[in-house]
């Protein structure tokens, strides 16, 4: 059987996405890697669950294990430099990074990115820089609520699937990094455009975001599943993204990691957003496996 530590990379975190979003959404290519499980991540918010997932903890299944062709892991990445573990892992690495490991492993290390903490303009931001090559597709830094309850669609990194498997299979080993925005708020894609009611929704959600307050009741069970079925339909247009990624990649059998990096609170417990150490935001969805070619 091939050593998974030779295969080729693809990680996807999405950003912001709910479990339940994961189990409401109608995801075929999703689906093509197993099951969906639920995991528990590292991280309330982007820069903390991806610093440990670069470290090789992305989030760990609650509800099963990693199945690679048939093969049962609790784990994909464990770097034995941190802490000696005997439990099952894919890839065990020495190292801090995952990055630094298959870059010296001979892997084109690739990243693309959407959410501010990934554009490589902001002099505080160090993460593009673990990388071989980088792409930014989002917008940059803005705080009026104007500017940020807007439709989008080219900066929205899985927008641009071709370039980024185009670049991937040109290498001759690669690991690619993929940091999807359509689940973020403001969950806007070609799926799930604005109107004057869904704009307005978004503007008080935004202000929750900021305000970090318990703030119970400030939206009606209608307003709040509006919110979530945006994001359910922005995890089908991820979906839907990934097929074209995943067809261009699929005869080099890669092993494909796919999480969010945390979840979102729609007025758990009163609250909005994340960064809160609460089960929406800290259970999430994953799934993983070998990606295989569709047969006709």
């Amino acid at each position: 059987m091939r050593d998974h530590a030779d295969r080729d990379v693809v990680l996807v975190t999405l950003d912001s996405c709910r479990y339940d979003t994961a189990v409401q959404a109608v995801t075929p290519n999703l689906d093509r890697l197993g099951p969906l499980l639920q995991a528990e991540t590292s991280g309330t918010f982007t820069l903390p669950a991806h610093v440990a997932f670069f470290s090789g903890m992305t989030p760990r299944p609650l509800d099963g294990e990693h199945d690679l062709a048939g093969q049962q892991y609790r784990s994909i990445w464990r770097s034995t430099a941190a802490r000696p573990s005997t439990a099952a892992t894919a890839v065990p690495f020495t190292g801090p990074m995952l990055m630094d490991h298959y870059s010296r492993s001979g892997f084109k290390v690739i990243g693309a990115g959407g959410v501010t903490f990934f554009d490589p303009k902001e002099p505080g931001n160090w993460l593009p820089s673990l990388f071989d090559t980088f792409y930014y597709f989002g917008r940059t830094n803005a705080t009026a609520a104007d500017t940020r309850v807007r439709y989008r669609e080219e900066s929205l990194t899985l927008a641009h699937p071709e370039i980024l498997a185009d670049d991937a299979r040109a290498a001759k080993r690669f690991f690619l990094f993929i940091n999807c925005p359509s689940t973020h708020i403001p969950y806007t894609t070609p799926n799930t455009r604005l109107t004057n009611r869904t704009r307005a929704l978004l503007e008080r959600l935004y202000r929750l975001h900021d305000s970090k307050q318990v703030t119970p009741d400030a939206f009606a069970p209608d307003e709040v599943a509006s919110l979530h079925s945006m994001q359910v339909r922005a995890l089908e247009w991820a979906d839907q993204q990934l097929g074209i990624l995943f067809d261009r990649l699929a005869d080099r059998e890669p092993l494909v990691v796919l999480c969010a990096d945390h979840g979102e609170e729609f007025g758990d417990d009163g609250r909005y957003g994340h960064g809160h150490p609460h089960p929406s935001v800290t259970t999430v969805p994953l799934w993983s496996g070998i990606l295989r070619q569709e047969q006709p």
